[in-house]
């Protein structure tokens, strides 16, 4: 079980197309109104024991929250946390006590400049690439795949929204014939390159929970 930790809502400059947070409810900001009582509920919930894995995340990019990322990754020094993030230039970022930094791309011109991503990154880290599976992806194969110096590949598959003019822009840009993708993984089983396809990330039943902004646990992301 893991714990997603939510960045309270701003707009997103990333705007990406496909993207599974697009109109979702914006809940009250208590990091911004109440601090105090913010992490008071964070530390609470962290202490009880029930998570072994915290996921930094939300309905917009974490890094455009830099005091928040600061903060909260502080208070989980020491655990297994995980930044997922489309922000590609982190130089001046406090990730000291990140362990999983996951970039997500969508493209195969993000594909090919990743490994400038990589040279940002710890070798002590686990340092994951996300590939969100539109049909440009399917040209790839265990042939002309290269992990780029990543240790963890997660190949992604689209999920229907809340939002129609998502839905069909997914409904048009999703990858149909994967493949591709499962040779890849196939390859790399029992290497020392973990490559996964992840085919229901809203699926939260027995896998995650979710602390928003406004310092409540939810079972899943639909939940109001």
């Amino acid at each position: 079980m893991n714990l997603q930790i939510c960045v309270p809502y701003e707009p997103c400059p990333f705007n990406c197309p496909m993207c599974i947070a697009r109109n979702r409810k914006v809940f009250e900001n208590l990091y911004e109104t109440y601090p105090a009582r913010y992490f008071e509920e964070l530390q609470f919930h962290i202490s009880k024991g029930t998570y072994n894995y915290f996921i930094l995340t939300g309905n917009t990019d974490p890094t455009l929250n830099k005091h928040w990322l600061k903060e909260v990754s502080q208070l989980l020094s020491g655990r297994n946390v995980e930044l997922q993030t489309r922000n590609y230039n982190l130089n001046t970022y406090d990730l000291r006590h990140i362990e999983t930094l996951a970039y997500s791309i969508s493209t195969l011109k993000d594909y090919l400049k990743s490994w400038n991503f990589r040279k940002l990154e710890r070798d002590d880290r686990n340092n994951r690439l996300v590939i969100m599976l539109t049909r440009e992806f399917e040209v790839l194969n265990h042939d002309n795949f290269n992990p780029m110096g990543y240790n963890q590949i997660t190949f992604k598959k689209l999920q229907m929204t809340a939002d129609e003019e998502t839905n069909e822009w997914i409904r048009k840009n999703a990858m149909i014939d994967h493949t591709g993708i499962l040779d890849i993984v196939n390859h790399y089983n029992g290497t020392n390159v973990s490559v996964r396809i992840d085919t229901n990330c809203q699926d939260s039943h027995g896998r995650y929970e979710i602390f928003r902004e406004d310092a409540q646990i939810y079972k899943a992301w639909e939940e109001e």
